[in-house]
């Protein structure tokens, strides 16, 4: 099993506290997603953040989400094309909520240059499987019933998504913006440990040793309770 950290947006806009972050997870994972975000406010350049991350995290796999759907074309493949000059070779390709250009292009492009992966959807799996895909990330809390094609892709890589925060509220939150939360976790007085519970059953039905993309559900997250967290979760799974 293998852990990834999604580099929180909080983040994004200031070099210093990239610095920061990345030295105290140096030895606590084996690698970052950095998130998308072309429509919140400014943010580092992302061939920018890339060379920060690699100069303090060389050894660790840096893998870039592309939001597709918020570009033109010409866009995508100007920041792609920036991607690869700065050596990432995987690339977390999402669609986002608008459609700005169209995807197949995107698609067509950046299969051509990137381990490209996709959130598991079991709808679309059969045709993104055979469109390339080299991995998957699943949604924030998965569903049994969502993972039942998980066993077609047993020789692909597959992130477990996992959605932590220490305060019920902010699960709560997720549940107002639209996305699935179980119920059980939403009661609970102790959120962590059932987060963690919740997690391992999804993993044991899994049926492999998924790797774990970690994200923040909050926009900052103490240090000491993030490498608690990756301790529990690993003697859990």
């Amino acid at each position: 099993m293998k852990i990834y950290f999604e580099l929180p947006e909080i983040y994004l806009s200031n070099f210093e506290r990239i610095i920061n972050y990345t030295a105290e997870l140096r030895n606590l994972i084996d690698g970052i997603f950095v998130p998308d975000l072309p429509l919140k406010k400014p943010t580092i350049d992302a061939c920018a953040l890339i060379g920060v991350l690699k100069d303090k995290m060389s050894e660790k796999e840096i893998i870039i989400t592309q939001s597709v759907g918020h570009r033109s074309l010409a866009a995508n493949k100007s920041r792609l094309q920036c991607i690869k000059k700065m050596g990432i070779n995987s690339v977390l390709l999402v669609q986002g909520p608008y459609t700005f250009t169209k995807v197949n292009d995107v698609l067509d492009y950046a299969f051509s240059k990137f381990r490209i992966g996709a959130v598991f959807n079991e709808k679309t799996l059969e045709s993104r499987i055979k469109g390339g895909v080299k991995f998957f990330v699943t949604q924030v809390f998965p569903e049994v019933n969502d993972l039942k094609g998980v066993k077609k892709i047993s020789d692909l890589d597959l992130f477990l998504t996992i959605g932590i925060s220490n305060k019920k509220e902010n699960y709560l939150k997720l549940k107002e913006k639209g996305f699935n939360v179980p119920e059980e976790l939403l009661k609970s007085d102790e959120p962590l440990k059932s987060v963690i519970n919740y997690y391992a059953t999804i993993a044991d039905y899994i049926g492999k040793n998924p790797d774990i993309y970690l994200i923040a559900l909050t926009k900052e997250l103490d240090y000491l309770y993030m490498y608690d967290f990756v301790k529990r979760i690993k003697n859990r799974l």
